[in-house]
């Protein structure tokens, strides 16, 4: 693991404990904590709503005009740079392809304009630029507006967040602050401790106005948040040098200088807010332990409810699954059915060109006929499915949503219970649901004619039944395209509803293990006391040795 020896013990412990008492609802927390501890990189993220100035001041850091900025929403997927010996951008897409581009091209992927509501299937964007060697170890993250009208661009931005390293929440001085902007710092504390605001466009207000607004922002986080965040003003304009130097001083050069410092400042956030979470769990079981049998039952259905209120939470996440899936098919053949007449059009304009060289006998004109149709069809219902995946796929990404908020409330209802029965809140966290996003159906097209037509061409004369059989194929080609789209409709409901069926099962399973973690530790009798007692006092112990944890100085020359 890429930590010191005290976050490497916090974390075993953490998980030790969690393995003894099969506290599996935090297993999803400490997988977050390992995988963050494997990277080698540290992610500085910048994020913020729509028009904000973000790509306009990651341009200002990279020294060129790589990713596009404008006066519509124009990043539609997470864009990652970092240093690399060459100039290129690599384009990740849903389906697993990727695309090697020059760095010039990245807009035609990233713009809004030039890639409308992601139609071409990017999952994400990873740019090396050989001009960021001062930066190496640091990748750059542009994320899409927040609160923009395309809501593709929030859930883009809102699933990224697990990632973040360090972060910069850009903010326009026209409005300075919004509940959205403060909502965003609040869930952005779960991830890490590093947290900065950008004011951005402060060349729109004079040297008063300026201060007025750096006085409100710093006013209202003071009062709104209960962690720190430190407001740098920012303008890409001429006259403002001195604020992007001190921005440059303050922030980006200790980042890059004390990059593994950086690090494990987050990866201690995160143990510690693992260790805090595990002590939850062992009160809650210590004082199960230290009650009679009757006061022990009583906690545990103070606690978790009876029958019918784990049932309640289990028919809650049914029904989000259910009224998820339901509407889809119905979704799905209203949408493919904007584009029957025009694929129909298509395949019989390209019908009429290609005929006339099929004409020599029935024989070959059914042949080259069915293999016509059967890979025209298959280009054009791959082409419905990259160009429709954002449609096919939002009822997914929607359920994902719904079920995760859903699992938090029922969290959040028995951390409240917690506190009324026990005194303390049962801190829970209720880690987003993996989205797998769906694949494409494997479009498959069979023959279309019984070969034994072929036994007619020697008494059928091409010359007198062309006309015929001319116009036969078009009628073929019109049924081919509805009975293509039905079946394709049919594929996509099947694959959307396998995956919402996928996240449901999780979700219950979730649901289960966190009552179920519950309910053995409200078991917990007198004689378990003196071990859970000892696991609490090792608990504390490495939490107050992360508190104090000092880290050693990265040497200077890591950077370069």
């Amino acid at each position: 693991m890429n930590g010191l020896p005290e976050i490497d013990a916090a974390l075993l412990t953490a998980e030790n404990i969690c393995g003894r008492y099969r506290i599996a609802s935090l297993d999803a927390f400490l997988a977050s904590c390992r995988a963050f501890a494997a990277q080698n990189v540290l992610n500085i993220a910048v994020l913020g709503r729509f028009k904000a100035g973000k790509s306009t001041f990651l341009n200002h850091i990279l020294g060129a005009a790589v990713l596009p900025t404008g006066v519509i929403p124009v990043t539609t997927v997470v864009t990652e740079i970092e240093y690399g010996p060459a100039s290129h951008a690599q384009i990740l897409h849903h389906d697993g392809r990727v695309e090697t581009v020059t760095v010039n091209r990245v807009g035609e992927f990233i713009s809004e304009s030039e890639n409308p509501g992601n139609e071409k299937q990017v999952a994400r964007v990873h740019v090396e630029l050989p001009s960021l060697a001062p930066y190496k170890g640091i990748r750059f993250v542009d994320t899409p507006g927040l609160e923009s009208v395309l809501e593709h661009n929030t859930g883009a931005s809102l699933d990224w967040l697990p990632n973040v390293g360090l972060a910069i929440v850009a903010v326009s001085v026209d409005p300075p602050l919004s509940q959205r902007d403060i909502e965003l710092l609040h869930a952005l504390s779960r991830y890490t401790p590093n947290i900065s605001l950008l004011l951005t466009k402060v060349d729109l207000l004079d040297e008063n106005g300026r201060a007025e607004v750096i006085g409100y922002v710093n006013k209202q986080l003071a009062l709104r948040l209960d962690h720190p965040v430190k407001v740098y003003p920012f303008s890409v304009r001429p006259g403002f040098e001195s604020l992007r130097a001190a921005l440059e001083e303050d922030l980006l050069l200790p980042a890059r200088d004390q990059l593994l410092i950086r690090r494990l400042e987050i990866l201690r956030h995160k143990a510690a807010s693992l260790l805090a979470e595990c002590s939850d769990y062992l009160t809650l079981a210590l004082k199960s332990a230290e009650a009679s049998d009757a006061d022990r039952a009583a906690l545990r259905q103070k606690i978790t409810g009876d029958k019918d209120t784990l049932e309640d939470a289990r028919q809650a996440l049914h029904l989000i699954a259910r009224h998820a899936a339901g509407p889809c098919r119905e979704a799905f053949e209203r949408l493919l059915k904007k584009d029957e007449l025009a694929i129909r059009r298509r395949l019989l304009a390209d019908l009429r060109t290609q005929f006339p060289s099929w004409t020599r006998n029935l024989a070959t004109a059914l042949e080259r006929f069915d293999d016509w149709l059967a890979a025209s069809l298959v280009r054009e219902m791959q082409a419905l499915s990259s160009a429709h995946l954002p449609e096919f796929t939002e009822p997914v990404h929607r359920a994902a949503r719904q079920l995760s908020q859903s699992l938090q409330d029922f969290r959040n209802r028995l951390s409240e219970r917690t506190l009324q029965a026990l005194g303390v809140p049962l801190r829970t966290r209720e880690m987003d649901l993996p989205v797998e996003e769906p694949r494409s159906p494997d479009v498959r097209v069979g023959k279309i004619f019984d070969r034994n037509w072929e036994l007619l061409s020697p008494v059928l004369p091409m010359p007198l039944i062309r006309g015929f059989v001319e116009r036969h194929f078009e009628a073929k080609t019109s049924d081919a395209v509805f009975m293509n789209l039905s079946r394709l409709t049919t594929q996509w409901d099947e694959i959307v509803r396998a995956s919402i069926q996928a996240m449901e099962n999780e979700a219950l399973r979730r649901l289960e293990d966190l009552t179920l973690t519950i309910a053995r530790l409200t078991e917990s009798t007198g004689a378990g006391a003196a071990a859970i007692q000892h696991d609490l006092a090792e608990l504390t112990r490495h939490r107050t040795a992360l508190e104090s944890l000092q880290t050693v100085p990265q040497p200077a020359t890591d950077h370069i």
